[in-house]
C-alpha cells in the first residue's frame, strides 16, 4: 500500500513538475497599479514591428472592448537597448499628440507605460548581457523620472533552441527584479503555446522573428498585464491583412491568459 501512494504522489509531483513555467526565478513584482492606462511606447526591434507591430494586435483587443487607448511604436532594426535614448522618446516636443494638457502646473508623462524589448539574446550573450542589465537599468530609472511605468519584455527563444527560454527567462527576471520592475514572460507563453500545439507556428523561416501568431500571443499578453482582463472570449483575429483561423485565437487567449495567471500568481 505504501509503495502505491509513494507511486502515485510521485507521479502527481512529477506531473506539476512537467506542467510548470520554464524557469527557475520568481517575479519579485507580479502586478501594475494602474490597470486603467489609456497610452503606451513600445521600445524594442523587429521582434515587435514584424506583422504591422504589436502594437496594432494590442489596439485590436483594446478597440473591440471599448477601451480608450492610443500607443506610439519606436523600434530600430536589430536595436540593443542601448541604441534607444529614452531621456528624449519621453521629453514633450512641441505638437506632439502624447503631450496631455498640464493640470494644476504639473505636466503630466506622455505615456502611462513603457515597455521594453531588448535584443533577442542579450540577455544571455556573454558579451552583451553586461550592457543589457546596465540600460535596463538606466532606462527603468528614467522612465520612472517621467512619471510612466516601466514594462520589461522577456523574449522568445529561436524555434531550433528551445532552451534558450529558461535561459533568457531567467536572466531578463533576475535583471528586472534587480530594478524592481514587472516583466512580461512572452518568452513563457511561447513555449507553452508549442508543448500544447507544435502545429500552431510562432516563429518565421528564419527561425527567429514572430508570424502573425506569435505577434498575437505577444499583444494578447500585453492586454493581459495592462488591463487584468483576459483576452479570451475576442472575436479580433489580427491585422495586416494576416487574420488567424479563429479556433488558433482562441487558443493563444487561452494560452496568455494562463501564464500570466501562472507566472504572477493571479487568481481568477
Amino acid at each position: 500500500m505504501r509503495k502505491i501512494i509513494w507511486t502515485v504522489a510521485s507521479a502527481f509531483i512529477l506531473s506539476g513538475a512537467a506542467n510548470a513555467l520554464e524557469t527557475d526565478v520568481a517575479p519579485k513584482v507580479t502586478d501594475i497599479q494602474n490597470h486603467q492606462p489609456s497610452t503606451a511606447l513600445y521600445v524594442g526591434n523587429s521582434y515587435s514591428f514584424y506583422n504591422c507591430g504589436v502594437h496594432g494586435y494590442v489596439r485590436g483587443f483594446a478597440k473591440e472592448s471599448k477601451t480608450p487607448w492610443k500607443a506610439r511604436l519606436q523600434t530600430i532594426s536589430s536595436g540593443k537597448l542601448s541604441f534607444h535614448n529614452l531621456q528624449e522618446y519621453l521629453t514633450p516636443h512641441e505638437g506632439d499628440p502624447y503631450v496631455k494638457e498640464s493640470k494644476d502646473g504639473k505636466t503630466p508623462p506622455m505615456f502611462d507605460v513603457v515597455l521594453l524589448q531588448a535584443l533577442s539574446t542579450e540577455p544571455i550573450n556573454p558579451k552583451l548581457a553586461p550592457n543589457f542589465k546596465k540600460y535596463l537599468k538606466q532606462h527603468i530609472e528614467t522612465i520612472r523620472e517621467h512619471g510612466s511605468t516601466p514594462i520589461v519584455v522577456m523574449t522568445w527563444a529561436r524555434q531550433d533552441k528551445p532552451e534558450q527560454t529558461r535561459h533568457l527567462a531567467n536572466a531578463t527576471i533576475e535583471a528586472a527584479n534587480a530594478s524592481d520592475a514587472i516583466v512580461l514572460p512572452v518568452g513563457l507563453a511561447f513555449a507553452e503555446s508549442l508543448k500544447k500545439r507544435p502545429d500552431l507556428i510562432l516563429h518565421q523561416k528564419d527561425k527567429s522573428h514572430p508570424t502573425a501568431a506569435g505577434s498575437y500571443l505577444y499583444g494578447a499578453m500585453i492586454y493581459g498585464l495592462l488591463f487584468k482582463k483576459s483576452p479570451e472570449g475576442f472575436k479580433f483575429l489580427g491585422e495586416c491583412e494576416k487574420p488567424l483561423k479563429p479556433a488558433d485565437a482562441k487558443y493563444l487567449q487561452q494560452v496568455a491568459w494562463n501564464v500570466l495567471k501562472e507566472f504572477y500568481g493571479w487568481k481568477d
